[in-house]
C-alpha cells in the first residue's frame, strides 16, 4: 500500500511538502504542486484521501446545507421533510437556510457554506439565473447539486420534475377539451427547466396543428411578481382565453389570486390547471386540475444523486426528471363544439324579445318532432321543455313520432312527416348515415333543429341549429367518476361496454371515456371492451365479458337502459360487488344508485334544459334567425351523496318517496 514517505520519495520532494499540498495547509509553487500530484494520482493514492476524508465527515455528523426559498407553500416543507429524514438515516445532519428568492442572501448563503469545514454537500433551489453566482461553488471542493430548478449553463446534476412532459399533459388535455387559445404562465427563461416547459407547450399546440402565439406567453419573475396582474387582465381583454396553465407553484397560487380579484370565474370564465403538489388544490371551489409532482421521489433522487457525488466524488451531472401525473378536478370544462367548428351557444343566449314573441303568436307555427327513441322519463322531459317554450308563443306540435333506434323506419317516419306540411322538424337522428339523405332532402322544404347530433353530409345552410349536451365532458365525467373511486387502489381491472350502432352523440362520449382512463389512471386497466347493437343484447355482452374476465371490479357502460340489463347478468352471475359508471338518470338506475348497489356513480343530461333550448332555437328559426348553429347544455353528476338534488334540478320534482326514503335512512 503506497504510503506519504513513497509519494515524497517519487516526487522528489519532502514529507512536509507532500502533507502541505494534500492538506493546502502552506504555499507550494506550482511545480511542485504539479509533480506531488502526478505521484498521487498515478499511485493510486487520491482514491484512499478521497475515502478518508468521505469517512473522517460522516464520522463528524457532517452537514448537508439545504438550501431553499421558503416555506411559503407545500412543495418545499414536503422536499425538505423527505431529504433531511432520508440524510439523517445515513449519518448526515441537515441545515436548511432560506433564500427567499433573493440573489444576494443566496449569495451571502453561499459564501458562508463554503468556509464552514463542517459541511460535506449541498443542495440548493437557485434563486439567481447567473451562472456567475455559483462559481464558487464549482470551484470549491464542496459536492453540490440544484433542486426542482436547474440553471443554463451551470451542468452540475439536478433533479426535478419532469415539467416539459407535465406541460405537454396538461395542454393535451385542454387541447381534447376543445380549448384552443391556451395562456402558458412561465418563469423567465434562463432557468433551463423553464425551456422544457415552453418546449412541452410548443409540442402539445403543433400535435393539434394550432400555431403557437407569443401573445399567449406570459413569463413572470418570481422573485416579484412585477405587472402580473396587469399581464393576466391584458391577455384576458384583448385575447379572451379560455385556459391557464401555471407552470409552478407560486404561479398557481398567484393566478388563482389575480383571476379573483378581476372577477374571472373559474371554470364558467375561464379553465385553470395548476403545478405543484399542493394539498389544498382538492379542497378549494372548484377543487383545481393540477400537473402533480412527485415530492417523495423527486427528494429520495436528490440525496442519492449528492450521496454518489460525496462518496464517490464523481463528476457525474445528470439532469434527473421525476414524472408528473394530471390529476384532472373541476376547474376545467370541456368546450363543446359544433360539427362545423363553431363556437358553442349558451341556453341564456336565446332570449325573445317582446316584438318576436308577438310574431310568433300571431303566425300559428306547426312543428313536428322526430324521437331516435321514446317511451324514456328523458324524451318525456325534452319534449315537456319543448312544450313549455310552444305553449308560451303559441306554436303547436301537430305529431311525435318515436324510431326505437331503427334508421329505416325514421327515414318513413320523416316522410310522413314531411307531408303534414310542418313549418319546422324538430330531430334527433337514429344513425349519421342512413337517414342522412332523407334530412337532407326535407331541409329544402322544412327547417330542421337537431338534438344531440348532425347526420353526416349536412351541409351547415341545411339546418337552423343543433342543440346537444357537451357529449365530451358528459364522457370525461364518468371516466373521472371511476378513475377517482379506483384512485387508491392497485391494479384494477375493468369492463368497457359502449354503444356498437353508428349514432354520434354515444359515439363520442364512449371515446372520450376510454381515452380519459387509459391516459390519467395508470392503475386501471381495461381488458375487455365490448360493445352491444340493441339494448338487449347488452346481458349477454356483460356475461359473456366477466366470465371471460372474472377478475373485473368495474364497468363502464354507455347509459341507464342496457346498464339495467348489465345488472340482470351481474346478479345472475353473483356478481354484485362489480361498481358500475353510467349515464343517464331514471327511477330504476337512481335506486340502484341510492343503496349504492353496483351503480356508483353517473352523468347524465338535463333533457328538460335541453328541451328548453330547442324550443327556443326553434322559435328562432321560424323568425328567419339562424345563426345559433350549436347550442350546448352542460351535463350533470350525479353520485349517492347529492342525488336528491340532483333529481330536484333535473326533473324539476322532489324525488320518489322510496328513493328519498333510502337516502335519508342512511342518516338515522
Amino acid at each position: 500500500m503506497t504510503t506519504i514517505n513513497q509519494i515524497a520519495k517519487e516526487a522528489g520532494v519532502s514529507i512536509a511538502t507532500v502533507s502541505h499540498v494534500i492538506n493546502k495547509s502552506r504555499y507550494v509553487s506550482p511545480d511542485l504542486v504539479e509533480r506531488v500530484e502526478e505521484v498521487i494520482k498515478k499511485t493510486g493514492y487520491d482514491k484512499k484521501l478521497k475515502n478518508k476524508k468521505s469517512k473522517l465527515k460522516i464520522g463528524q455528523k457532517s452537514e448537508i446545507a439545504i438550501v431553499i426559498p421558503d416555506l411559503w407553500g407545500t412543495l418545499y416543507s414536503k422536499l425538505v421533510s423527505t431529504i433531511s429524514s432520508n440524510l439523517t438515516e445515513k449519518g448526515y445532519h441537515p441545515v436548511v437556510y432560506f433564500h427567499n428568492d433573493n440573489v444576494d442572501h443566496e449569495k451571502d448563503i453561499i459564501t458562508n457554506i463554503i468556509y464552514n469545514k463542517r459541511v460535506a454537500g449541498l443542495i440548493i433551489v437557485p434563486a439567481s439565473t447567473n451562472v456567475e453566482q455559483f462559481d464558487k461553488l464549482v470551484q470549491h471542493p464542496i459536492p453540490f447539486i440544484f433542486l426542482d430548478r436547474t440553471v443554463k449553463g451551470e451542468d452540475v446534476g439536478s433533479v426535478l420534475s419532469d415539467g416539459e412532459e407535465g406541460i405537454y399533459k396538461g395542454c393535451k388535455h385542454l387541447l381534447r377539451s376543445g380549448h384552443e387559445e391556451i395562456v402558458l404562465i412561465i418563469e423567465h427563461g434562463q432557468f433551463s427547466s423553464s425551456e422544457g416547459k415552453l418546449k412541452g407547450y410548443r409540442d402539445a399546440l403543433e400535435s393539434y396543428k394550432i400555431p403557437f402565439r407569443n401573445e399567449l406567453l406570459i413569463e413572470v419573475d418570481q422573485n416579484s411578481f412585477e405587472n402580473f396582474e396587469k399581464e393576466i387582465k391584458k391577455v384576458w381583454i384583448n385575447h379572451k382565453p379560455t385556459a391557464f396553465l401555471a407552470s409552478g407553484n407560486r404561479i398557481t397560487l398567484k393566478l388563482l389570486k389575480v383571476l379573483n380579484k378581476l372577477g374571472i370565474e373559474c371554470p364558467t370564465d375561464v379553465s385553470v390547471i395548476g403545478f405543484g403538489d399542493e394539498e389544498w388544490s382538492e379542497i378549494v371551489t372548484p377543487p383545481l386540475t393540477m400537473l402533480k409532482q412527485n415530492t417523495r421521489e423527486i427528494a429520495l433522487q436528490e440525496v442519492d444523486l449528492l450521496l454518489r457525488k460525496i462518496d464517490n466524488y464523481s463528476d457525474a451531472s445528470p439532469e434527473i426528471k421525476v414524472p408528473m401525473d394530471l390529476s384532472i378536478q373541476q376547474s376545467t370544462q370541456v368546450i363543446g363544439k359544433g360539427p362545423f367548428g363553431e363556437r358553442t351557444v349558451s341556453p341564456e343566449e336565446l332570449t325573445i324579445s317582446t316584438e318576436e314573441a308577438e310574431k310568433l303568436r300571431s303566425s300559428n307555427y306547426k312543428v313536428a318532432i322526430s324521437f331516435h327513441y321514446g317511451g324514456t322519463a328523458w324524451a318525456r322531459l325534452y319534449e315537456n321543455g319543448i312544450q313549455n317554450i310552444f305553449d308560451k308563443y303559441g306554436i303547436s306540435i301537430i305529431s311525435t313520432t318515436d324510431a326505437r333506434f331503427d334508421p329505416l323506419l325514421q327515414v318513413v317516419q320523416l316522410e310522413g312527416l314531411r307531408l303534414q306540411q310542418p313549418d319546422a322538424i324538430i330531430a334527433i337522428p337514429v344513425d349519421d348515415e342512413v337517414t342522412a339523405k332523407k334530412f337532407q332532402s326535407i331541409s329544402e322544404e322544412v327547417k330542421l333543429i337537431f338534438m344531440s347530433n348532425v347526420p353526416e353530409g349536412m351541409e351547415k345552410n341545411q339546418y337552423a341549429s343543433c342543440v346537444s349536451v357537451n357529449e365530451r365532458e358528459n364522457g370525461q365525467n364518468v371516466a373521472l367518476l371511476l378513475g377517482n373511486y379506483f384512485k387508491n387502489e392497485k391494479d384494477v381491472k375493468i369492463g368497457f361496454i359502449g354503444h356498437g350502432a353508428q349514432f354520434y352523440g354515444t359515439h363520442l362520449r364512449d371515446a372520450v371515456a376510454n381515452e380519459v382512463i387509459r391516459t390519467n389512471f395508470q392503475n386501471i386497466e381495461i381488458v375487455n371492451e365490448k360493445y352491444f347493437y340493441k339494448i338487449e343484447n347488452t346481458y349477454e355482452v356483460c356475461k359473456e365479458m366477466l366470465t371471460a374476465n372474472p377478475e373485473i371490479k368495474g364497468l363502464y357502460i354507455s347509459w341507464d337502459r342496457p346498464t339495467l340489463e348489465a345488472i340482470k347478468a351481474l346478479k345472475e352471475l353473483n356478481r354484485e360487488d362489480v361498481s358500475i359508471f353510467t349515464f343517464d338518470l331514471d327511477n330504476e338506475i337512481a335506486t340502484y344508485l341510492a343503496k349504492e348497489e353496483m351503480v356508483k356513480g353517473l352523468s347524465t343530461q338535463r333533457p328538460y334544459q335541453q328541451g328548453i333550448a330547442v324550443g327556443l332555437a326553434t322559435a328562432k328559426a321560424l323568425l328567419g334567425k339562424e345563426h345559433y348553429k350549436y347550442i350546448g347544455v352542460p351535463p350533470y353528476v350525479v353520485e349517492s351523496k347529492n342525488l336528491l338534488k340532483a333529481w330536484k334540478d333535473i326533473t324539476l320534482e322532489p324525488a320518489p318517496p322510496e328513493i328519498e326514503g333510502i337516502i335519508l335512512s342512511k342518516f338515522t
